[in-house]
């Protein structure tokens, strides 16, 4: 479903599809941080770019329209939450991808075939373009560092390295410029020029700082809040497979909204079903464990 629609604007049932994989990958990555993990979502990254800005436009639209209080809140957390996923993401997938390149390079004979420990090769088709691209990259920097230091010779033995002519003063050689203008073309290859950002959305008057520290000493408390133990009784007649068990380990300063606009107050200790999407992010932002049975 999502792959056909990869290319153009995602729907929000999409979008809530694309954000629990993010969680998913981040939390397979950190158990396995030397290997890339495979994705299950096509264009992964635009994707997520996609999830980024939906997340900070509704958080836009509910300051607008109703203030600061618990939802916008709990909005913000939210927005935060995926931030840092995607960064500690972006981060191990980087690592991995480099240390799998090198070890494929290092480990070729001077003929092209490789001894006896075998890299496990990457199917490309569970991986994002753009992460091609980068392993391409770094690929065509090992192959000029081997060639630059005769790490074949070195090893396998062949000609001996001849030794540089002592510089006489004046101008470099043309073969001498022609090398460093290779050096900065591969050079920007793998740091490619960044390109502005683009403002989905901008407050003037505040910044997502002041934002934050304005909810946290926001001194009213949403109306109307019930015990959790009247939402768990309620979810139990209700059979939805898209639940989830969860034990708060930490108090909540304000109510939070669950999908039906109800307020709820939590506190330490408590247990509760939750719908899937929520309790994820009560988990990943430290409120919360999951208490399945």
């Amino acid at each position: 479903m999502i792959d056909e629609v990869a290319s153009s604007r995602l729907s929000k049932q999409q979008l809530i599809v694309v954000e629990k994989a993010l969680f998913e990958l981040t939390r397979q990555q950190k158990a396995s941080q030397n290997v890339p993990v495979e994705i299950t979502v096509p264009n992964f990254w635009s994707s997520i770019y996609q999830l980024l800005s939906h997340l900070e436009n509704e958080l836009a639209e509910t300051i607008r329209n109703e203030g600061m209080n618990a939802k916008t809140q709990l909005q913000s957390r939210r927005l935060g939450v995926a931030r840092t996923s995607v960064s500690d993401l972006t981060r191990m997938r980087m690592n991995a991808f480099t240390q799998h390149a090198i070890l494929t390079n290092l480990l070729k004979m001077s003929s092209g075939n490789q001894n006896g420990n075998k890299v496990p090769p990457l199917n490309w088709q569970r991986h994002d373009p753009s992460e091609r691209a980068y392993y391409t990259n770094v690929e065509r920097l090992v192959e000029k560092y081997k060639n630059d230091v005769s790490w074949d010779n070195m090893l396998h033995g062949g000609k001996p390295m001849s030794a540089s002519k002592p510089s006489l003063g004046g101008n470099a050689a043309l073969t001498e410029f022609s090398d460093l203008d290779k050096e900065e073309e591969i050079i920007s290859s793998v740091i490619p020029t960044p390109e502005p950002s683009q403002e989905i959305w901008d407050d003037p008057e505040f910044d997502e700082e002041d934002r934050i520290r304005q909810m946290d000493e926001f001194p009213e408390r949403a109306t109307g809040a019930i015990s959790s133990t009247s939402i768990n009784q309620e979810q139990d007649i209700r059979n939805n497979s898209d639940m989830k068990r969860i034990r708060i380990i930490q108090d909540l300063m304000d109510p939070i909204i669950d999908e039906d606009g109800t307020a709820i107050q939590l506190t330490a200790g408590e247990v509760a079903n939750f719908s899937s999407l929520m309790a994820d992010t009560l988990i990943a932002a430290g409120f919360a464990e999951s208490a399945e049975i």
